[in-house]
């Protein structure tokens, strides 16, 4: 995800930065606040569509409605993208790991 889209992201999901009380304020003021897991499925539900578009694009282009060059910027796109997931997914694994052997 690169920064254009993680602006996109917050913007979209009203996420704010930390506050003085810790954590991220999440749709502050709303009301209602996003857990964990409905951010993260709406980060996945994003790759998806990203990584849809290079699809869609390359069958467009075969067809002469759309330019090669857009093509491979949303192959490029998608590739970021899926890098991107993948290191945050292995940042979250090493995060719980190391809370796993926190010993109580």
């Amino acid at each position: 995800m690169n920064t254009i889209n993680k602006l996109e992201f917050y913007q979209k999901n009203n996420i704010q930065p930390m506050n003085l009380t810790g954590g991220i304020s999440i749709n502050e003021g709303v009301g209602n606040t996003s857990s964990f897991k409905d951010t993260m499925a709406n980060m996945i539900n994003e790759m998806n569509e990203i990584t849809k578009q290079p699809e869609q694009l390359t069958q467009d282009a075969m067809q002469g409605k759309a330019d090669i060059h857009d093509v491979m910027a949303a192959i490029a796109k998608s590739e970021l993208t899926v890098q991107t997931a993948t290191t945050i997914t292995g940042k979250i694994l090493q995060t719980y790991e190391k809370i796993m052997q926190i010993q109580i």
